[in-house]
């Protein structure tokens, strides 16, 4: 090489150079970032490992700029037993309007909330996050007394979990359905409180995907925190709470479950006894 085609050469390596350089700088300050400020925000958000404290705090981020996020009406006692581990069993209850919601009440406390998911929603795809997220399938059949059995060994621990009781998104949309009364069996064996929680402003009847990304007003507000019932009153403090959450949001109650509940009550009903 002669020495014109070296002084040629040399903008081009000094270029270079300082673009891998500034690369190299911006994923220190990218890391360094996710270290030292990312992850302790998840952290203080979530009591959980730091994949879900980094997820928690990304959604946190996500939610208040697309769905300015609000959450109401949490007193000290609900911050207080939603925020600290170390508080005794719960069960959160809420209404169901679309794909997103399990995330809006997950980020309305620090406590990690086991979700009760039906089976066939869980994508396969996604089977890392569920198991991430510690999500407890429901089947709807004989497989389901191990899904119970989890929830309960969950509760007996101190362990929160999260019921949407209507047993799926409401729809067709404008009225709350029948509650499933297993959250109320399992407050009363687990001797856990139960947290009553209203959702408006969510696109209804939105997927996960459209729900997550369809700009709104999403309103998270507490209702009460109530005892577990006694054993014998387990379908009336069912629909107390049901009766709750329509009443704050405005919507009637429907005399009837959700169809795919309805479904799968009346092949119960018409099974065989043995």
């Amino acid at each position: 090489m002669t020495a014109a085609d070296a002084t040629a050469v040399e903008p081009l390596l000094t270029v270079t150079s300082t673009t891998m350089g500034l690369a190299v700088a911006g994923w220190i300050l990218f890391w360094c970032g996710i270290w030292g400020w990312f992850l302790p925000a998840g952290r203080r958000r979530l009591d959980a490992d730091d994949a879900s404290a980094f997820f928690a705090q990304l959604g946190w981020l996500w939610t208040r700029r697309v769905h300015g996020y609000r959450i109401e009406g949490f007193t000290p006692e609900a911050h207080a037993l939603l925020n600290d581990p170390s508080s005794g069993p719960v069960i959160v209850v809420c209404n169901h309007a679309a794909g997103v919601d399990p995330i809006l009440v997950q980020l309305s406390m620090r406590r990690r909330l086991r979700w009760f998911m039906a089976a066939d929603q869980m994508v396969g795809a996604l089977g890392w996050f569920w198991r991430l997220q510690q999500v407890i399938p429901v089947h709807y059949d004989r497989r389901d007394t191990q899904s119970l059995l989890a929830a309960m060994t969950h509760l007996r621990a101190g362990g929160a979990l999260g019921v949407f009781p209507e047993g799926g998104i409401a729809r067709p949309h404008g009225q709350v359905y029948r509650f499933m009364p297993g959250f109320a069996s399992l407050a009363v064996k687990g001797k856990a409180k139960v947290v009553v929680l209203s959702l408006r402003g969510i696109p209804a009847n939105a997927g996960v995907l459209r729900s997550l990304l369809v700009p709104c007003s999403a309103t998270l507000r507490l209702l009460a925190i109530l005892e577990p019932p006694a054993s014998g009153d387990i379908d009336a403090f069912t629909e107390r709470v049901r009766a709750m959450i329509a009443s704050d949001l405005g919507l009637p109650l429907a005399d009837r479950h959700l169809d795919h509940i309805e479904q799968r009550i009346g092949q119960h009903a018409a099974a065989p006894s043995r």
